[in-house]
C-alpha cells in the first residue's frame, strides 16, 4: 500500500513508488478503446496517488500525453495520457507475466521494489521475459 508522507512546497506528493498500482496504470491505459487524451483514475486508489505516479511514468518516457499545470493548491501537474510509448509496452509485457512478476515479487522486498530504479526493474523483467519464452519454446541457454 502506497502511503503519501509530505505533500512539498509545490503540492507535490512524496512517496514511494507502488509497482502493482504501476502495473494496474500501464493495463488500465492499454485497455482503452481511443487516445483522447485524458487523466486517468483507477478505482478504489487515491486519486493523487495515481496522479503522481502517472506523472512519474509520464516522466520517466514510459506515457505518451501531456502535462497541464494544475494551478489548485496541494496538486500536482495533471497529465492527460493518450497511450503507452513503445519503453511502457516493453515495461508493461515483463511486469503482466505472471510468472515474471510472481518471480521479481518473491525475489525482492516490497521495500527493495520500491527503490529499485525503474530501469533496473525493467532490465531485470525482461531478462526474467526473455528466459521465460526460451524455455516455453524449449530453446537452450547460450
Amino acid at each position: 500500500m502506497t502511503a503519501i508522507i509530505a505533500l512539498r512546497e509545490d503540492g507535490r506528493a512524496t512517496m514511494k513508488r507502488d509497482m502493482e498500482l504501476v502495473r494496474e496504470i500501464l493495463t488500465a491505459i492499454r485497455a482503452r478503446a481511443d487516445l483522447k487524451p485524458r487523466m486517468l483514475k483507477i478505482e478504489d486508489r487515491n486519486n493523487l496517488v495515481v496522479q503522481r505516479h502517472v506523472e512519474m511514468l509520464f516522466e520517466a518516457g514510459l506515457l505518451q500525453g501531456r502535462r497541464h499545470k494544475n494551478l489548485q493548491q496541494g496538486s500536482c501537474p495533471e497529465i492527460f495520457v493518450t497511450d503507452i510509448s513503445w519503453e511502457g509496452h516493453d515495461f508493461l509485457a515483463a511486469l503482466e507475466n505472471e510468472d515474471v512478476w510472481k518471480k521479481i515479487k518473491s525475489t525482492f522486498s516490497a521495500g527493495e521494489l520500491t527503490s529499485l530504479p525503474l530501469s533496473v526493474l525493467k532490465d531485470v523483467g525482461l531478462s526474467l521475459l526473455k528466459e521465460w519464452g526460451r524455455t516455453k519454446l524449449g530453446i537452450p541457454e547460450n
